[in-house]
């Protein structure tokens, strides 16, 4: 009797541990990330925290004029960033997988390392932002190159229901890492 209660547990551990570990992450789409009707969450991104992805001036050829710019352009989009900080409680903490657009705020030579994850191409740098819930702020990913920014993307890690602010936009979620692949076409998205 002992052993069968031992292999149960045993079993019931591996299948607990396979399912949470190993589990798929879930694919989203935009509309997603805004909460259904009566469970709408406001969450206020905190003025006292610095802002994330401020470039160095060296970024600029050690030029202020062409720095302070360059930070003017980027604070005018800013402020005509729509509403929208509704976040979707509901995906906090959860693997998600989303297609979208690299709107790159952070490179190491011709690599980016940060960036915000967007709805349309070119959403954060030559048109106002979306809205703070449409935006997905993304600290660290890897192998990805300035080029891949034009092509729409795949994410995938986890989601946090953490708003940060960027010099560029206020942003309602967040990933610590994430999985960047080539969007395939097919399933309507970008199609």
């Amino acid at each position: 009797m002992h052993k069968r209660i031992v292999k149960f547990l045993l079993v019931s551990f591996i299948f607990v541990f396979n399912n949470s570990v190993l589990a798929e992450a879930t694919v989203i789409t935009w509309d997603d990330l805004s909460p259904a009707k009566g469970e709408k969450v406001k969450k206020n991104i905190d003025k006292n925290a610095g802002i994330i992805g401020i470039p160095d001036i060296s970024e600029f050829g050690g030029s202020q004029e062409r720095f302070d710019i360059f930070l003017d352009d980027m604070k005018f989009l800013k402020e005509m960033q729509g509403d929208g900080g509704f976040i979707n409680m509901n995906l906090n903490n959860k693997k998600i997988k989303i297609a979208g657009y690299i709107a790159p705020i952070t490179f190491d030579g011709d690599d980016i390392t940060e960036f915000l994850f967007v709805p349309y191409r070119g959403a954060c740098i030559h048109v106002p932002p979306p809205p703070p819930n449409q935006i997905i702020y993304v600290k660290s990913a890897s192998g990805l190159k300035a080029d891949d920014m034009w092509a729409p993307q795949w994410i995938t890690g986890t989601l946090s229901a953490s708003p940060v602010s960027t010099f560029v936009a206020d942003v309602g979620y967040s990933m610590e890492e994430a999985s960047v692949s080539p969007y395939s076409t097919g399933l309507g998205l970008f199609d």
